[in-house]
């Protein structure tokens, strides 16, 4: 059975047997008892993981009994983060404290004298990649003012953005292509992602995105 289980830069759920797989994470549980999603996410705690951690063995994806979480896949860091997930706490704690760190000196975080917790992450994530109609959430701007590894769509397709040019995405890879630098495009990274990327953050990116 292919599983409805990788994630789009528009955070879409779907069935791929061709994708390439670098990263898995979840939303909590979005299967039912046959395996088959019937929501896009079932908490704000949208994280994306590595695919080994010490030894567990996830299979079989999407179990039944127990319920726990829905087994997710991304192509890189760039789909992850475009969909508006963040590293997991467990296995990738490393990358969470780069991400925290960053996110801490947010203009707004400079007055609070508390550490910056991730329950206050995932809100504001959560409101930043979601829309009214409980729909991918998008901003217009200026394909020239995106950084590199920021993703955006036109016309259909999303795209990576690269220190050289832009890359077409799919579930399989980057393939290279041509567009007009001052266009305007709907930005699938959500805002404070963007900002973390333009303070610094790395984002990995599959190898076909440099081929």
């Amino acid at each position: 059975m292919l599983l409805q289980n990788t994630v789009d830069p528009w955070s879409n759920l779907r069935r791929d047997k061709n994708r390439i797989v670098q990263f898995m994470g979840n939303r909590g549980v979005v299967h039912d008892q046959f395996r088959e999603v019937k929501k896009t996410w079932d908490r704000k705690r949208w994280i994306f993981c590595v695919k080994d951690f010490k030894g567990i063995d996830r299979r079989p994806l999407f179990k039944t009994q127990p319920f726990s979480y829905s087994e997710l896949f991304f192509l890189d860091e760039a789909t992850a983060y475009a969909a508006g997930h963040r590293p997991c706490n467990d296995c990738r704690k490393a990358e969470l404290a780069v991400f925290k760190e960053l996110w801490a000196s947010f203009p707004e975080s400079l007055n609070s004298s508390m550490s910056i917790g991730v329950k206050e992450i995932d809100s504001q994530l959560h409101s930043e990649r979601i829309d009214g109609q409980r729909k991918k959430a998008t901003y217009r701007a200026s394909l020239d003012s995106l950084p590199p590894g920021a993703m955006f769509s036109l016309d259909g397709h999303a795209y990576l953005v690269r220190l050289h040019g832009v890359r077409i995405w799919s579930s399989s890879g980057y393939s290279n292509t041509t567009l007009t630098p001052d266009v305007d495009v709907d930005v699938l990274t959500p805002k404070s992602i963007m900002q973390l990327i333009r303070l610094g953050l790395p984002v990995q990116v599959h190898e076909s995105a440099d081929a």
